[in-house]
């Protein structure tokens, strides 16, 4: 009895052993298709992102360039999806993310080909948050750090002129905040504070369109102060410089001398003819009121 179980056993494992093998060998001749990584190849992946970004599509074009990045990270194309990445913030006007992924991008992939791309919107990002004159001018200063990297490193970039520009538009911009600052000391008579203000003008920005203001006042501080001597030079300087600003006149009033006419500048109106001016504006306007007015029609026929 025990024999015949014992045989039992042995041929039901023989036949589970054969079935296996067998299974195995129908398996072989039908192999079955590869399983790809979901969401497609990693060049699907960005034409999607590519295509979801140019329909304003930001979250779903970084939900793509993720997935590239994360599923094939020795891929060619993960350097064009982090930059893409950026460019999708830059595009949403969220400046400080889109700041993130670009020096991200600059530490990953320092030898990369369009690095200039990247310092360049770094750049443009701090320019586009650029606080008026009369406010704190801490990103026009890192705005000016980034584009002056960019014109020194890479002088053939696509991106160096205007970086240029906006470099010049950045220091016109620093220029006007040390010169509203000096306005700001000079009317209150604190006059040693606004000469340092307005010779930083004329050191750090030369060339300014400020540099004539900041020179008169500079002088004029200086007369202020009982400095005369000192003044004398720099109202000089004025005349000199910029014999046709509006500043070339008051200069030479403290110096005094007489201004020679200048055809190119505009005479300044009087205060009558201001006032008519405006006076005639003004009817104008309450003619024109009056003729529009609903009033009006129903009396004219």
């Amino acid at each position: 009895m025990k024999g015949s179980m014992r045989r039992q056993i042995l041929v039901g494992s023989c036949l589970l052993f054969a079935l296996s093998i067998s299974g195995c060998a129908i398996l072989d001749l039908f192999p079955s298709k590869r399983a790809e990584a979901p969401g497609g190849s990693d060049q699907e992946l960005l034409s999607r992102a590519d295509a979801a970004i140019a329909r304003k599509k930001y979250d779903e074009g970084r939900k793509n360039l993720q997935r590239l990045i994360n599923q094939f990270p020795e891929s060619e194309l993960v350097p064009v999806a982090r930059l893409n990445v950026g460019r999708s913030f830059f595009n949403e006007k969220r400046y400080d993310e889109a700041r993130a992924e670009y020096q991200r991008f600059i530490e990953l992939f320092p030898q990369h080909e369009r690095v200039d791309e990247a310092r360049y919107h770094m750049g443009l990002s701090f320019f586009r948050q650029m606080e008026k004159a009369d406010r704190d001018q801490s990103l026009s200063k890192k705005a000016i750090a980034e584009f002056q990297t960019l014109v020194s490193e890479f002088r053939d970039s696509q991106y160096a002129a205007d970086a240029k520009a906006k470099l010049a538009e950045c220091r016109r911009q620093l220029a006007n905040k040390e010169l509203y600052v000096g306005k700001f000391y000079f009317n209150r008579g604190a006059y040693s504070a606004a000469i340092r203000r307005f010779e930083t003008v004329l050191k750090e920005y030369p060339g300014s369109e400020y540099g004539d203001q900041a020179l008169y006042y500079l002088g004029e501080s200086l007369w202020e102060l009982e400095q005369k001597g000192a003044a004398k030079p720099i109202f000089e300087r004025v005349l000199s410089q910029f014999p046709d600003s509006d500043m070339a006149p008051l200069a030479a009033k403290r110096l005094g001398v007489a201004l020679a006419p200048n055809p190119r500048r505009k005479p300044t109106p009087s205060f009558f003819s201001t006032v008519y001016a405006t006076m005639t504006d003004t009817l104008s306007e309450v003619k024109d009121a009056v003729l529009d007015s609903d009033l009006w029609q129903t009396w004219v026929p």
